[in-house]
């Protein structure tokens, strides 16, 4: 993994094998056979509830366990400028997280159009994240545009309500907590539903039932929430 002068990490549960994969079967194991296939440029598209940076994050987690080179970047964190893509053609991958927040960026679009060629000059992947399909993006440039369009194009779908619930029991029962129906439909009628709270709501919830030795029950989730 390339290790870059930036507050930038990979979260350490984002693997293949923890994410719910819903109706994203295709795609999670078109991403999985990444490791093996240079010269792959992929565009996934999806909310910010799909969990688009959990599965960018395992692909960079992959081949760094596998001895290949891998950088993941949120375009969203405005402590990047345009010139860290310089010189990333070298990486074995190079996953770019939230494209759509440079999109607007001449600046951007230009350097991202650079990258793109010089990865195809050396054979190397390319996986892109966003909110928005490429056609959806505000690109002016549109060499980049027609780049964009002629990746190979993914919609990560979101979990429904049964899917997020069925997710939320199989990571609490792997941390080894009971948490009922009941509780996670509480829990999604009240809070945030994106995929990356659900998970700090678990972090939180694991540890306050384990501080207080108490079962997790709608009271106890009342009192961590202040619901």
């Amino acid at each position: 993994m390339l290790q870059l002068p930036l507050n930038v990490l990979l979260d350490d549960t984002a693997r293949f094998d923890n994410f719910f994969t819903g109706a994203n079967q295709q795609l999670n194991f078109r991403l999985q056979s990444l490791i093996d296939n240079p010269g792959e440029f992929i565009f996934v598209w999806g909310s910010s509830e799909s969990g688009k940076t959990h599965l960018a994050q395992a692909v960079c987690r992959q081949f760094g366990e596998n001895n290949k080179s891998a950088v993941y970047l949120p375009l969203d964190n405005i402590a990047l400028t345009p010139e860290v893509l310089l010189g990333l053609s070298c990486m074995d991958l190079v996953c770019l997280d939230n494209v759509n927040a440079v999109s607007q960026s001449a600046e951007w679009q230009q350097a991202l159009f650079d990258l793109y060629n010089n990865l195809k000059l050396d054979n190397k992947n390319l996986l892109l994240f966003s909110s928005a399909a490429p056609n959806q993006l505000a690109l002016t440039l549109a060499d980049l545009l027609s780049r964009f369009t002629a990746m190979e194009i993914y919609k990560l779908d979101s979990l429904d309500d049964q899917q997020k619930l069925v997710f939320f029991q199989q990571r609490a029962a792997n941390r080894g907590i009971d948490v009922s129906a009941e509780v996670v439909h509480f829990l999604l009628a009240r809070q945030s539903r994106s995929i990356s709270d659900l998970i700090k709501m678990l972090d939180q919830i694991d540890l306050s039932s384990i501080a207080l030795k108490r079962k997790v029950t709608i009271p106890l989730v009342k009192e961590i929430f202040n619901l």
